[in-house]
């Protein structure tokens, strides 16, 4: 076979190649064999393909290195890094999703019923309420909702109210003639303690709660301070625009005006009242009107508030004729739940002496103010709880001559 000048040059060249690499590969083996590592020339080929293998190398480990910053950027700022445990064991996508942001709070603790009653009681207070003869009136229950000594009770504990003292835990007593500020239609109302220092309860609104959820009421149910008592939100409801929380925790007379906590320590409520006639049937009213209240205040004495919600009715009664050796009822209502005060006067005409017999009559045909024989007029003045009540006239020691009675009578009651 004839063979070109190029085709010779060519296959020439080719074996020149290849006696150049054996000659490395040979090298190479002696320098392994001998432990020097050292080896001649790399023939170009072999070389140039060395690189491009290198080059390629690097462009896959920037290309890894970028893919790994893009689906996880650096953080920015110093933030620290929890070392893995030392099985090795790497953190599930779950786990990682789980874990709160940086910039998020943290999420509140459950607390104990004890824990909760020890931080709590230090802020609950007894509130007594002193009518307008001075005597004591009643008495509730209520909380420090701020630092600077705002206290929360229901409108219905400081009702008709012509002063108040504050009784703290320590047995410290403190006077107050002024209010924040009061809600009827809600039963809320606002006062200012000054010169004690007592820690206020954190508020928290209702709307995270349900039914089902823990809760603590604290008040001084018949004077009984500190009392402690646990229940569950049986029902939220909503009353005619007033947010109610009804609860298993027991709300006896006295505790009004206590708070009702969740099982983090936070006021949701404020207790309110309890149906007699049901089975641990309790009510608070929830926090977000006292907000309503506080977000108005308008500070007044409580003679001003007094002259607001004072309510005033004459009994509608004319003249009464009472018949020689009869007796005649007067009767009337004393409505609502606070009670009213029947004040006024009666004349007595006709007759010989113009007397008669006056009693007046309560539930149950109690005999409550009873004044004998009274000649020419009377007057009353009695404070009444809610009740059917009746005014008698007796004429019955006359045996010819009636008598007539003009009552000008009233019942005098807050709103």
């Amino acid at each position: 076979m004839q063979l070109s000048d190029e085709e010779k040059k060519r296959i020439l060249e080719e074996e020149q190649q290849r006696l150049a690499e054996e000659q490395f590969r040979a090298e190479v083996r002696r320098g392994l064999v001998s432990g020097t590592g050292a080896v001649g020339a790399v023939p170009a080929k072999s070389k140039t393909l060395r690189i491009v293998l290198i080059a390629l190398g690097v462009l896959y480990a920037v290309f890894v290195v970028l893919v790994v910053i893009v689906k996880h950027p650096f953080p920015t700022g110093s933030h620290s890094v929890t070392p893995m445990a030392e099985s090795g064991a790497q953190p599930t996508q779950a786990s990682t999703a789980d874990r709160p942001s940086p910039l998020s709070p943290p999420p509140p603790t459950t607390l104990t019923t004890a824990q909760i009653a020890e931080r709590a009681t230090t802020s609950v207070v007894v509130v007594e309420n002193f009518n307008e003869d001075g005597e004591k009136a009643g008495q509730g229950s209520g909380y420090v909702c701020s630092t600077d000594g705002a206290i929360i009770t229901n409108y219905h504990v400081i009702r008709g109210a012509s002063s108040l003292n504050i009784r703290l835990p320590s047995k410290e007593s403190f006077h107050v003639d002024s209010v924040l500020g009061y809600d009827i239609e809600h039963d809320v109302a606002a006062l200012q303690l000054s010169g004690g220092s007592i820690p206020a309860l954190e508020t928290e609104g209702v709307e995270q709660a349900k039914v089902g959820d823990r809760v603590i009421a604290i008040g001084a149910p018949l004077g009984l301070e500190s009392t402690v008592s646990e229940g569950i939100i049986s029902a939220l409801r909503d009353a005619g625009g007033t947010h109610v929380i009804q609860t298993t925790a027991s709300i006896s007379p006295g505790s009004s005006g206590g708070p009702l906590l969740n099982e983090y320590g936070r006021v949701i409520g404020l207790t309110t009242s309890q149906l007699r006639n049901g089975q641990n049937l309790n009510f608070a009213i929830s926090t977000s009107h006292v907000s309503e209240l506080l977000s108005h205040k308008r500070q007044l004495s409580l003679l001003d508030m007094l002259n607001e919600t004072r309510v005033v009715e004459s009994l509608p009664v004319e003249t009464i004729t009472i018949p020689a050796r009869k007796i005649v009822a007067f009767p009337f209502m004393v409505p609502g739940q606070q009670g009213a005060v029947l004040e006024g006067s009666y004349t007595i005409t006709g007759g010989r002496g113009s007397d008669l017999g006056v009693a007046l009559v309560g539930p149950g045909a109690s005999v409550l103010v009873n004044s004998g024989r009274v000649s020419g007029s009377g007057e009353f003045r009695k404070p009444l709880p809610p009740g059917q009540y009746a005014i008698i006239f007796d004429n019955r020691f006359s045996t010819l001559s009636s008598k007539s009675v003009s009552p000008d009578l009233r019942l005098s009651y807050y709103r």
